[in-house]
């Protein structure tokens, strides 16, 4: 069997809001470890272990992480913001002979971005895998050091998925973070990042 403290951490490293909730030191160690007992099948006489082994974590998350936190928001303030209207996602399997905004190739399909005005072109090709419409791009521009700190992209990403946004693409160019939403949700996601990027 593993080592209980590498139970314990692997257990909250797989739920991020609990290891935001143990970084700020605001979940209650024994109720928390009494909920990993349970899920985890493990003995009640474990319980002290496990609630040690949850305060050391907290104390590891609050002395790496809020530090990280500090230059990934230095890292962001002072980026600019600016958004395009009336884009669509293509996946493809072939390449299209198309103006695109932006491109992805993986494996076997190759994503593009592109304007709404260009998928006349589109809809006549054949191993189009998926196109989404009705989508606004959000481009953040950062400063160099974007390229050398880790999770700044995690960070972004985390917070609109906590407000319920979905990243439709996504795609990074060196110091540019271009993200494709729907259009009904781009007034939250430039509030969002706005306040973020102060």
């Amino acid at each position: 069997m593993e080592k209980l403290s590498e139970l314990v951490w692997l257990y909250v490293k797989g739920r991020p809001s609990l290891r935001e909730g143990l970084k700020y030191g605001i979940i209650n160690h024994s109720a928390l470890a009494r909920l990993i007992l349970y899920e985890l099948e493990l003995p009640e006489d474990k319980f002290d272990a496990v609630k040690v082994a949850l305060i050391r974590t907290s104390r590891k998350l609050a002395e790496k992480e809020i530090g990280g936190e500090e230059k990934i928001l230095d890292v962001l303030r002072g980026s600019s913001i600016s958004i395009q209207t009336k884009v669509a996602a293509v996946v493809s399997r072939k390449e299209l002979e198309v103006k695109a905004i932006t491109h992805a190739r993986s494996g076997k399909y190759i994503t593009y971005i592109i304007e709404e005005s260009e998928l006349e072109k589109v809809r006549k090709e054949r191993g189009i895998k998926l196109l989404t419409k009705n989508l606004n791009l959000v481009t953040i521009k950062s400063k160099e050091e974007i390229e050398e700190t880790p999770g700044v992209i995690a960070f972004i990403l985390n917070a609109l998925a906590h407000e319920g946004i979905n990243v439709v693409e996504f795609i990074s160019c060196y110091t540019d973070t271009i993200l494709a939403i729907k259009e009904r949700d781009t007034s939250r996601t430039y509030e969002l990042l706005a306040s973020i990027l102060k």
